[in-house]
């Protein structure tokens, strides 16, 4: 091997091995078939999760496949359906049967016997001859043996009996039987087919019972209903179940089969019972008392599910009376509903209107998809939610207008009558009945203030302590202005001055001018503008020449003008 060859083996030798590998499997058949037995199982399993294709593929050949092992083997399959078969056969046809024959049982006791000539006028009555109505009255039977006997060899399997029953050699009595059946079927069936399945033995009848490995004999004291072949099939039936590849194979161990005797004594217990006065009297109590209760329960249901669709009629009409709530459907199913519609966030929820009603949240369930309601109830909570709503004020809608009320203050009037417009379902507002109280507070102020003297002592000398009051005056008269604007008013300051006649009138106008200057100066300081006018009627001297302290002074005045009456 060269260099060359060595390196290809370096570098690609586990890839090779691999490939090959892989080749191999393809390649072989067997490895093949391992490996799709090893994911087969889950393979099909997880089609059939998948979808029914897998079913709609194997439905066709696994059908053929079972159609061709019928004809092949059927008696195989006939004898693995028995135990099947059987319960189904008698299913369909027990309705059908009837109790054809009984036994005369104590005739004679009962011919003279006061229950005896009741039946006979009965019978009289109904038409049917006294000996068959007897006969229905006094039908009893049964069960007294039962051998289970392996049709492979003949050999006993099982046998119970009645603690008072007479019974002979078990074995004997099964060879016996099994010899009668082959007699059976050599002489009187040419294909030998045939078999024995009842006998008549003065008291007793012999019934026997076929099945594919063992059939069952039963020893019948009296004549027994036709019924009753079924029960005992389906006993025969029930043992094959339980034991039928140990029968086939017994070869006389009954240990192999255990617990057969168990299955037998069934058999025991079919015996027939005269019918009781008692019985005849009336039904039974407790078939009184099982109907009593099933119509108290179909009562109480009936009135609960009455109960249950009064409560959807309530809830039905609190839903639809309730402002912003839009119900598109509603259903019940028992004691629970579902509601769908619509709801606007302002109305009151779907559990809360249910509980309103007495109908608890757990019984509902809701599906609501949101809407903006017009309805006037969800307008006017809609507008207290974007306005804000004072205590005092109310909100009410007529038609498309929106009708405030109550007291609130000046700015958040303002401000309603700027945005009422955006509310959706509103065209005009109403504020007639809605009022300011801190405009009447403004103007109470207002009128606190205005109309207030300054006096001086001569000149533009101010009087003892009125320079003091005016400069504490002026601070309240600034504050005042301040507070109009918050409330859309404009307070105007006018200054009107005064002296007495000691002068000349022209030197008291102009000293009565240059006090209104003085005090207009100080207003001023305090940020507060006024202005200075005369009053036509003033006179200030020219006359009577004195002086009076009194007419010395400077009047302020003041006046109010809201700006919402501007131009």
């Amino acid at each position: 091997m060269n260099d060359l060859d060595q390196l290809k083996e370096l570098l690609f030798g586990a890839e090779k091995e691999a490939l090959d590998s892989i080749a191999e499997r393809v390649e072989r058949r067997e490895v093949r078939t391992v490996d799709v037995a090893d994911i087969l199982p889950e393979a099909i399993h997880q089609s059939h999760k998948k979808d029914s294709e897998l079913v709609e593929s194997l439905t066709e050949p696994v059908g053929e496949c079972l159609q061709q092992a019928f004809r092949d083997d059927p008696q195989t399959y006939g004898d693995a359906l028995y135990p099947v078969m059987g319960p189904a056969i008698r299913k369909s046809i027990m309705h059908a049967l009837r109790t054809f024959t009984q036994q005369i049982n104590e005739a004679v006791e009962h011919s003279i016997s006061p229950k005896g000539l009741r039946w006979r006028w009965q019978a009289s009555r109904a038409g049917v001859p006294f000996g068959e109505y007897l006969l229905q009255k006094t039908l009893q039977f049964r069960v007294e043996q039962a051998y289970l006997i392996s049709r492979e060899n003949g050999l006993l399997v099982g046998h119970v009996h009645h603690e008072r029953s007479k019974i002979k050699d078990s074995d004997a009595v099964s060879a016996m039987f099994t010899a009668i059946q082959d007699f059976v079927k050599e002489s009187f069936s040419p294909d030998r087919t045939g078999r024995l399945e009842s006998a008549d033995m003065g008291d007793f009848t012999l019934w026997a019972v076929h099945g594919p490995h063992a059939l069952l004999v039963c020893v019948i004291r009296g004549v027994p209903p036709k019924s009753l072949r079924a029960e005992l099939s389906a006993i025969l039936e029930r043992i094959h179940f339980r034991y039928g590849e140990a029968i086939r194979q017994y070869k006389g161990d009954t240990s192999t089969i255990p617990d057969v005797d168990v299955e037998l004594e069934r058999c025991l217990q079919f015996e027939a019972r005269e019918e009781t006065e008692k019985k005849r009297r009336g039904p039974p109590a407790m078939v009184i008392i099982l109907l009593l209760l099933l119509l108290s329960a179909a009562a109480f249901f009936l009135v609960r599910d009455w109960l249950y669709s009064q409560q959807l009629e309530t809830l039905t009409t609190a839903l639809e009376s309730t402002p912003g709530l839009y119900v598109t459907d509603i259903e019940r199913d028992g004691q629970n509903f579902t509601v769908r519609g619509l709801r606007d966030p302002l109305a009151s929820s779907v559990v809360d209107v249910a509980e309103s009603v007495d109908i608890s949240a757990d019984r509902l369930r809701v599906a609501t998809q949101p809407f903006q309601s017009l309805q006037p109830e969800i307008i006017a909570a809609r507008a207290a939610q974007i306005f804000g709503q004072p205590a005092l004020v109310s909100f009410d809608v007529s038609d498309t207008t929106l009708i405030v009320k109550g007291d609130a203050p000046s700015q958040w009037q303002r401000q309603l009558k700027l945005r009422f417009g955006s509310l959706a379902g509103v065209d005009s507002l109403d504020v007639s009945g809605l009022t300011a109280s801190d405009r009447q507070q403004f103007m109470d102020r207002v009128a606190a203030l205005g109309d207030r003297k300054f006096f001086f002592r001569r000149g533009i000398e101010f009087a003892d302590g009125n320079e003091e009051g005016l400069r504490k005056y002026a601070s309240e008269l600034r504050d005042l202005q301040k507070d109009a604007a918050d409330l859309d008013f404009s307070v105007n300051v006018s200054l009107v001055g005064s002296a007495d006649s000691s002068g000349t009138g022209a030197i008291n106008t102009a000293l009565a001018d240059r006090r209104a200057n003085v005090v207009a100066g100080i207003l001023a300081s305090s940020g507060v503008t006024a202005r200075v006018v005369r009053r036509p009627d003033q006179v200030f001297g020219d006359g009577e020449a004195r002086e009076d302290l009194t007419k010395r002074f400077v009047e302020i005045n003041l006046q109010t003008q809201s700006l919402s009456d501007l131009p």
